[in-house]
């Protein structure tokens, strides 16, 4: 068993270093232009049920959706890292069968400043504004600030109406072996150095969590019910559910005279690394800069492309091979689950990717299996479970101490 994965991991080694794919993680740092801007720079984003008492039916319960940005944020200079003043963080919502756009969560940030949350003297703090579409409900409430001290700041809990919301530092849920995945492409020759050494432990970002009725991102909740089928030899072969989530992320163009700000958007996310293993290099700006609904006619045989290509490199297609979808046939669950490239959801079938997203599920394990048909593939790190209580995500990695345990 051994030797057949190491033999699989030689394979996939060669294929990547054969396109050059540059060796990043599930989003963090994808693309050229968002590299520029590290406090809305999307690392992954989440999409799960909040885990106390749910049953897969229960459609009254609610829903939690994560942003992460500013990724593997050093403990050792927590207090400095903030998010963007002018910059839209959005959840975009779904419920149509295209990822057309149906309803979103926009949050923007002030400055360091001293109001109603934080009187002078004490010192300033970000506060935010999240607004509520369609319609204009909003939402404002207070950020947790890093801290260089041994424990984390207590975070503010923002509530009201049923709604809660966290924006502030947590430790890094994504896992996976980096290192050794850049040791081994860049290899030559080839040779194995997977280690299980997660290059993202002792990591933290900037998050944004949001715990609500599904109602207030999919409308009528109860549409988004789903299956994922299978063919003749039981292989799942499409995701079927109209309902999704994407973030994405907007750099403002604040004009010297106060005149009209003009949002641009630099990223996206839906799924874990479309963008890292799917996108050339010379198109991952284009993809980032563009709309999940155009995904099918813009970018689906960009993705077969480089499937094919991985598989050629594997030697699971033939060199003379056209095709990925006759070679490969992981192809059709992976179009239904990548075009669009939003996280799609279905409250009629359990909690864990492909649908939704929890922390702990192992995405880049089960993408690399279907993209390479390398059943079983692991980076053999260690999972990163969830916190029982909100926000979910494990408290931030203070300097000089032990992870933190999860607030009560």
């Amino acid at each position: 068993m051994r030797k057949r994965f190491l033999a699989g991991v030689a394979a996939l080694a060669a294929a990547l270093l054969w396109l050059q794919t540059p060796a990043v993680a599930a989003d963090h740092r994808d693309a050229p232009t968002i590299d520029d801007y590290s406090a809305i720079d999307i690392n992954d984003v989440y999409m799960f049920r909040n885990p106390s008492g749910c049953s897969v039916s229960d459609t009254n319960c609610k829903l939690v959706v994560v942003m992460s940005v500013q990724g593997v944020a050093d403990k050792n200079f927590a207090s400095s890292y903030h998010f963007q003043s002018d910059a839209v963080y959005r959840f975009n919502f779904s419920n149509v069968k295209d990822g057309r756009q149906t309803a979103n969560i926009d949050f923007s940030f002030t400055g360091f400043i001293n109001g109603a949350a934080c009187p002078a003297p004490l010192p300033p703090c970000q506060t935010f504004t999240a607004g509520f579409g369609p319609g204009n409900t909003r939402m404002i409430g207070t950020v947790t600030q890093g801290s260089n001290g041994p424990t984390h700041n207590p975070p503010f809990i923002n509530a009201s109406n049923g709604v809660r919301i966290f924006a502030g530092p947590r430790a890094d849920p994504f896992f996976f072996d980096l290192v050794g995945f850049n040791r081994t492409i860049g290899s030559n020759p080839t040779n194995v150095f997977f280690t299980g050494d997660d290059a993202f432990k002792d990591k933290n970002v900037n998050a944004i969590v949001v715990e609500m009725p599904p109602n207030l991102a999919f409308g009528d909740a109860s549409k988004c019910v789903g299956q994922i089928t299978t063919d003749q030899s039981g292989r799942p072969n499409a995701f079927q559910t109209p309902c999704s989530m994407w973030g994405s992320t907007y750099l403002g163009d604040f004009r010297p005279d106060g005149s009209t700000q003009l949002f641009n958007q630099v990223d996206r996310m839906g799924n874990p690394a479309v963008n890292t293993a799917l996108v050339p290099a010379s198109l991952k700006d284009a993809f980032n800069f563009a709309q999940p609904v155009n995904d099918p006619s813009t970018f689906a045989q960009t993705f077969l492309d480089t499937i094919l290509a991985l598989d050629k490199k594997f030697g699971t297609c033939p060199q003379d091979a056209t095709s990925a979808a006759n070679c490969n046939p992981n192809v059709p669950f992976l179009a239904s689950v990548a075009l669009p490239d939003t996280l799609k959801f279905a409250f009629s079938l359990p909690d864990g990717y492909p649908n939704g997203r929890q922390p702990a599920d192992r995405t880049t394990d089960t993408l690399i299996s279907l993209i390479l048909q390398l059943p079983g593939f692991t980076d053999g790190t260690k999972t990163k479970n969830a916190c029982a209580t909100f926000p979910y995500l494990q408290p931030p990695v203070q300097p000089g101490t032990t992870p933190q345990t999860c607030d009560p």
